[in-house]
């Protein structure tokens, strides 16, 4: 009996060595996004369009993620703004197929399956801090679509340094002294950080949070690096870090980066008899002429480039932060690693977009193009680049789930990037669209890109003959005609061929009207659909 007795406990500890093998050959990989905000596509020192100041101050954050991975030199988002093309990485689909087109009325629908959600079900455990901005109230909370912890702001953009209540009440009662609005010059200080925590948590559970002598950029990764490392390795993770650098306002960051990069250095003493806001503002005349030369801010006002600078290196340094606590943590192996921004770079930040025309709100390419890194050891391709495949913020949704061997939703437009990554095919999406009404769109289908209107409305300045500079006495509004460009020749968008190759133009068209039959329309206010025909080219109105 007890020789029996010994066998079987033998053999019952061969099969959970066993079993706890398996388990080890399957342990499914964590996830981490890091999401910047309006990062230029040129501001990373490993590319070599990456400008003269970036090269020098270099990026090695970016740069290291870049080695251990696969840079996508033909990634885009699914907007020019960043409300809806958040919308677009969370969910793995076109935000209009529930008519958001535009900063997203009505907000993200809970019926809507998220990334979390799906990670959830194959048993991950989920984190978001920073920026949620999905708009519509109430519905984008982020634990009420997947998220079991959150940190962060629930505005556009946020103070880089007001964290705490003192800071928020000081510039409250300075703004009220002054008579000025009290969401003056972009900041949001008026509502605070919040945090909430549990799966399907609503907002009469939110708490308010503070930080005394808090820089945002930091605070997030704090909170990160800390989540990294109270992990216990019992459940993978899927951790959403959605910085606010680079955006606007551009502060003057902590005095060691501003140090850096040459960027004036000012404290700010909320109980001081007398103070200002420590950041910088573009000037109009700046403006009008980076318009003008479709150049880049940084070649025309220097300092506000050096204060952008000092946040894309504490941005940059986010990145660092996070790939040590992987690397000392034991995870790295078996961690996808993303780094994304939300659209374009954009004009009031001083982003260089190299060597893209246009920014941020713009159908140019330097306001849907963006950076893209994807890195893990062993699955994704080291130190690569590729510039052929046209892929999409929608693929990060199917390729987590790809990973995490689940199956991917029917109803996603992202594809899985793994057997492109992996060498079994060349090509990741044949053509994708964009649209930010039914007045105003475009599809790029290989190298060609049709728009019938590649930018935005807005008041303008005229750079007079004597370099002064003076408001336009109208609205200056870019092209709105149809316009061809063939991107492989010309990816600056500067020759329309349109001309020369109707039939190219006349198949794109028909293409995007297929594509948009598949959508409701945009939303109005009330979150109602607004139907209305696709507008007809200039030179078929001119028919009629």
């Amino acid at each position: 009996m007890k020789k029996s007795a010994f066998l079987l406990i033998a053999v019952l500890l061969a099969a959970m060595g066993s079993a706890h093998a398996m388990t080890a050959a399957e342990k499914k990989p964590n996830f981490i996004v890091i999401i910047a905000d309006d990062l230029g596509y040129a501001d990373m020192s490993f590319l070599p369009q990456a400008p003269a100041d970036v090269k020098k101050f270099k990026t090695p954050g970016f740069d290291r993620l870049a080695s251990s991975g696969t840079y996508f030199a033909n990634a885009y988002s699914t907007c020019p703004i960043c409300s809806s093309s958040r919308a677009g990485i969370i969910t793995g689909r076109y935000q209009q197929r529930w008519g958001n087109y535009w900063y997203g009325n009505g907000g993200l629908p809970l019926n809507e399956q998220t990334i979390p959600e799906a990670l959830l079900k194959a048993g991950y455990t989920t984190a978001k801090y920073g920026k949620t901005h999905m708009n519509g109230g109430p519905k984008h909370l982020p634990t009420l679509h997947g998220f079991e912890e959150y940190l962060g702001y629930l505005k556009h953009t946020w103070d880089y340094i007001r964290l705490s209540e003192k800071d928020r009440d000081a510039v409250m009662s300075r703004k009220r002294l002054e008579g000025k609005p009290l969401t003056h010059m972009g900041s949001n200080v008026v509502g605070p950080l919040v945090s909430v925590n549990g799966l399907g948590a609503s907002y009469d559970q939110i708490e308010e949070v503070s930080f005394e002598d808090g820089f945002i950029t930091e605070v997030l990764t704090d909170k990160a690096v800390e989540f990294i490392k109270r992990d216990k390795g019992d459940k993978p993770f899927y951790l959403h870090v959605a910085h606010n650098a680079v955006h606007y306002p551009t502060f003057i960051v902590e005095e060691s980066w501003a140090k850096k990069t040459g960027a004036r250095y000012v404290p700010w003493d909320r109980d001081a008899e007398e103070w200002g806001y420590p950041y910088w503002e573009p000037n109009h005349g700046s403006s009008a002429k980076f318009l003008v030369k479709w150049g880049h801010m940084g070649e025309i006002d220097p300092e506000g480039r050096r204060c952008y600078l000092a946040n894309l290196l504490a941005l940059d340094h986010s990145v660092t932060r996070i790939l040590d606590a992987l690397e000392e943590s034991g995870q790295r192996e078996n961690t996808v690693v993303v780094l994304i921004s939300d659209n374009g770079g954009t004009i009031n930040t001083y982003a260089n977009n190299t060597p893209l025309s246009g920014f941020k709100y713009m159908f140019g390419e330097g306001g849907i193009r963006i950076p893209m890194l994807v890195s893990m050891p062993g699955t994704i391709p080291q130190n690569q680049v590729n510039d052929k495949a046209i892929v999409s913020s929608m693929d990060l949704f199917p390729t987590f789930v790809d990973l995490a061997g689940q199956e991917i939703p029917a109803n996603l437009d992202g594809k899985s990037l793994i057997p492109l990554v992996k060498g079994e095919r060349d090509t990741q999406h044949e053509w994708l669209a964009w649209a930010m009404s039914r007045d105003s769109w475009v599809i790029r289908k290989g190298k060609w890109k049709l728009t019938n209107n590649v930018g935005w409305k807005h008041k303008d300045f005229d750079v007079l003959p004597n370099g002064d500079v003076a408001e336009a006495a109208e609205e200056y509004v870019y092209p709105n005609e149809p316009q061809l460009f063939n991107l492989d020749a010309d990816i600056g968008e500067t020759k329309n061929l349109i001309e020369q190759n109707p039939e190219i133009a006349k198949e794109l068209r028909a293409l995007y009207a297929e594509w948009d039959k598949q959508m409701p329309g945009p939303l109005t206010k009330k979150g109602e659909p607004v139907k209305h025909q696709i507008r007809p080219s200039q030179e078929t109105q001119k028919k009629r």
